[in-house]
Formats: structure tokens, sequence, C-alpha cells
């Protein structure tokens, strides 16, 4: 078996370099003309009703006109089980309360003002939906908590700092350790 020559390896090696870096600049150039001519905060259509999104239905349903439409969106939210009973029975009041989905929110009361949202742990997101007259808490896409938003008055947090805890009442001394409690030292 022949080996490269140090000059051959490197050019082979310097050649690959290139192609991939003009590949990876292509491919920017092309993600930034398409950031440019896309706005993130313009309404998404929701026509035809089975391509758009759940998150696009949701907010859109507010802003519909006919009944007939609604019905066709609502319809579509329920194939896709996006809504809780809780909310059907809450459309008709147009009410929210804890228990709604925040699909179910949205349809009720549109975009919110502003949101905020932080990971608590693994799969479980909170956000604090600011609205008009109320602060709405989700979980997990479930509405828990209802505040009324009142001037002067900050919004709820979003991470509420736990006590701090002693320890268990057990004496534990590890070989060449000291005891985790002062004061409870190992019987001898």
């Amino acid at each position: 078996m022949k080996y490269l020559s140090k000059q051959k390896l490197f050019k082979i090696l310097m050649l690959s370099m290139i192609s991939s870096l003009s590949f990876t600049l292509s491919q920017v150039a092309a993600a930034a003309e398409t950031t440019k001519a896309a706005p993130t905060n313009k309404p998404h259509s929701i026509y035809p009703l089975d391509k758009a999104r759940n998150i696009d239905l949701c907010t859109a349903y507010s802003t519909l006109k006919t009944e007939k439409e609604k019905k066709a969106v609502l319809k579509e939210l329920d194939k896709r089980t996006q809504l809780s009973e809780k909310d059907h029975e809450n459309l008709k009041k147009n009410l929210v309360m804890p228990g709604n989905t925040t699909c179910g929110m949205y349809m009720m009361l549109g975009k919110p003002l502003q949101e905020k949202g932080v990971w608590l742990r693994p799969m479980v997101y909170k956000v604090v939906h600011v609205y008009p007259k109320h602060y709405f808490v989700t979980e997990m896409g479930m509405v828990m908590k209802k505040y009324e938003r009142k001037p002067g008055q900050m919004p709820p947090k979003l991470i509420n700092k736990a006590p701090k805890t002693q320890g268990p009442p057990v004496v534990f001394e590890a070989p060449g350790g000291r005891p985790m409690h002062p004061g409870m030292e190992p019987q001898k």
C-alpha cells in the first residue's frame, strides 16, 4: 500500500476545507435572505386549514368574522385534540380560567401584549402572558393561574426560589470526612 506524500495530503485537506467553507457560507447567505423576506411578527395564513400551524389557528380564531369560519377552525382544532373540556365550556362564555389550554386562551383573547417564558425542568415550560386586564400563567400549555392587572403592581414571577432546607437528621461520616451537621458528632 502506497502512502500519500505530505504535499498531496495537504492539498486534499485544503481543497476539502475550502469546499466545505464555501458550502457553509452559501447556506448562511440563503438563510439570511429568507429571514429578510419573511418577518416573524407577520400573521400566517390559516388556509388551507389542514396545513396551518396550531398556534396560527388558535390566534386567528378571535379575529374571524363569520360563524362558519369559526366552526371550521374549531372543528380542525378538535381534530388535532388541541382543546380541553374547559375550553369548550368557557368558549361560549368567552371566559379564561385555570384548566383552559393556551390555545383556548388565544382563541378567546387573541395574542397577548407580551409573553415571557422559562424552562423549569425538561418538558416543563412556564409562561406569563400579559393582557390588558389580566396576567395568565401557563405551564405545559395549561392555564394555571389568573391574576388581575393593577397599576403599580408587578406581574407574577416566573421562578420562585425554593426555601433553604436543612439536611436530614442523620449522622454521616465518610471515611476521612466530617459530620454533616455541626454539633452531631458521631458516638464512639
